[in-house]
């Protein structure tokens, strides 16, 4: 590509200082206005072609995952050229806002909210950073869903994820061999996760066998449960001691009546983006607002991942949740509470592409 021919050349540095910066502002001012086109009209094309296959049951769900896969980016930047195109029907003109004040217009669901965002951004040119403040203040916390008003969720938002969740307390009698801390009981013990066991004394031992369901009492007595089922176990009431970012929590679980143990977790099923990014700090930001109106958590907790943490699904009791009729009080399953809102991908398409590469700010 040739170079631009230089029509006056910079004779002073006080000229090479004004044509250094015009020329820098001008070439980010068209990238980011080819940002803005490209992605527009990436949505715009998955939005048609959503409408001319709206009759072809469950095929909507499919077309943005599969996209990803086979174009090689995140399905999150597709949902949200969706999102922009369908928000925006035409093109916003001008040079002042690129796609990242866009971005995080869309996360303003009171659209004349949003439409005085736009205008202020415009007239003051606001920063990114700027407008981002601005609009977790207008937002405060928002449980609504991110999918196109009028539309069917399911051709606009991720898979769900299917929650794990059982009851708090319940623990499964397992054999644990003939170590001698165990020999009294017969090798039997009370599985209380997280590699911790409680050996069933002599008497214990006579009453209850390997895979049956237990639940501890205050007084350190075991009941056996006959209605539980495995599905219901490694579930705890948990204390929230810090979110570390999106996807990573630290709580203190009660792995048994007035026993406490620190616990690392990653959520299951999804990954949100590096707490260094705009948008990992966004996530965190989210899960910390929603955590500070609920009245609990409980966790439910599976197995170690390729690092050694536990993956947990998180339910917050008791979230605030604001609707027409005023606040209500209902139960929030955070991992997908993450992936509702825009926040996180699927763990299973981590892997087809960047989070959303190009982004600048």
């Amino acid at each position: 590509m040739p170079s631009r021919a230089l029509a006056h050349p910079p004779r002073t540095f006080d000229e090479l200082v004004r044509q250094v910066r015009d020329a820098l502002i001008n070439g980010q001012l068209n990238a980011d206005r080819i940002y803005l086109e490209s992605y527009h009209y990436t949505g715009r094309l998955i939005d048609v072609h959503l409408l001319l296959n709206q009759k072809r049951a469950a095929y909507g769900a499919q077309v943005v995952p599969h996209l990803s896969r086979v174009v090689g980016v995140s399905d999150r930047l597709l949902y949200r050229c969706l999102q922009f195109a369908r928000e925006y029907a035409i093109l916003p003109h001008g040079a002042e806002l690129g796609w990242t004040h866009y971005r995080l217009l869309l996360e303003v669901s009171d659209k004349t909210q949003r439409k005085t965002l736009e205008s202020d951004a415009r007239r003051h040119h606001w920063t990114a950073p700027e407008l981002e403040r601005r609009v977790r203040e207008a937002n405060a916390i928002d449980v609504t869903p991110v999918a196109g008003a009028g539309r069917s969720a399911a051709s606009t938002m991720p898979k769900p994820l299917v929650p794990q969740r059982g009851t708090p307390g319940l623990h499964l009698i397992v054999e644990r061999g003939p170590s001698t801390s165990l020999r009294a009981g017969g090798g039997l013990a009370v599985d209380l996760g997280f590699r911790l066991y409680w050996p069933l004394t002599p008497d214990q031992a006579k009453r209850l066998a390997k895979g049956d369901i237990v639940r501890i009492a205050g007084d350190d007595s075991l009941r056996r449960v006959d209605d539980a089922t495995k599905a219901g176990l490694f579930t705890y009431a948990a204390g929230l001691r810090r979110v570390i970012d999106g996807d990573t929590l630290v709580v203190a679980l009660e792995v048994s009546p007035g026993v406490f143990l620190e616990q690392k977790l990653r959520l299951r099923g999804l990954d949100c983006p590096e707490l260094s990014t705009p948008e990992g700090k966004a996530a965190k930001r989210f899960v910390d607002e929603l955590v500070a109106k609920s009245v609990g958590v409980v966790i439910n907790t599976t197995k170690p991942d390729k690092y050694d943490r536990y993956l947990a699904d998180v339910f917050l009791i008791g979230t605030t949740d604001q609707s027409a009729e005023g606040p209500t009080k209902a139960d929030i399953f955070l991992n997908h509470a993450l992936l509702e809102h825009g926040h996180a991908v699927r763990k299973e398409a981590w892997e087809f592409g960047d989070w959303e590469p190009g982004l600048r700010r």
